[in-house]
């Protein structure tokens, strides 16, 4: 027989000289159903490439197990259920691949952007501590009562038996010149 003649047949005589190892027999199913069952599985994964792909190992498939359909009632049926299958197991692949790289930057993302923060967070407390040093005596410890310790300006007025205006002038003389050394 050759393969012309073979494209008139049904597809269940097909899948009979399929089982009796007819090579021709799987080209003209191959001829008969590849387009449709493709653009089905690219409308379904949106992936030309990989749906040649899966189309490929389905009638690869389909030629090594040629001798066990016998419970094939349907070829179209049974390439088409292949086809679905296939589909889902790369969707069902894909989305594992999507929420590992996901996963994967964010936890290096986060832990750079917060390595980075802490970095920068560190170099800036360095940086303020050095400028508080340099503060006149009284001045810095107006300030660090403020800003270490919390207190109100009157409780630090209390203990260091100075006045509230004196407190208050202090850390805005303190903040103004802090804002101009670190460009704040």
């Amino acid at each position: 027989m050759n393969g012309v003649h073979l494209q008139q047949y049904a597809d269940d005589i097909l899948l009979d000289l399929l089982k009796e190892d007819n090579r021709e027999a799987f080209d003209v199913i191959y001829m008969r159903y590849w387009e449709r069952l493709y653009f089905y599985l690219v409308k379904a994964i949106r992936d030309t490439a990989e749906a040649e792909d899966i189309l490929q190992e389905i009638f690869v498939s389909l030629w090594k197990r040629r001798r066990n359909l016998e419970n094939v009632d349907s070829l179209y049926s049974y390439l088409h259920s292949c086809v679905r299958y296939g589909g889902f197991r790369y969707i069902r692949q894909e989305i594992k691949r999507n929420h590992f790289r996901k996963s994967w930057s964010l936890l290096f993302t986060d832990a750079d952007d917060l390595f980075e923060q802490q970095l920068a967070a560190n170099e800036l407390s360095l940086l303020v501590n050095r400028e508080i040093d340099k503060l006149p005596l009284k001045m810095k410890q107006v300030f660090l009562l403020s800003r270490t310790e919390d207190l109100s300006h009157k409780e630090i007025a209390h203990k260091l038996n100075i006045s509230d205006k004196t407190v208050k002038k202090q850390i805005s003389n303190a903040l103004k010149y802090l804002h101009l050394k670190l460009n704040v």
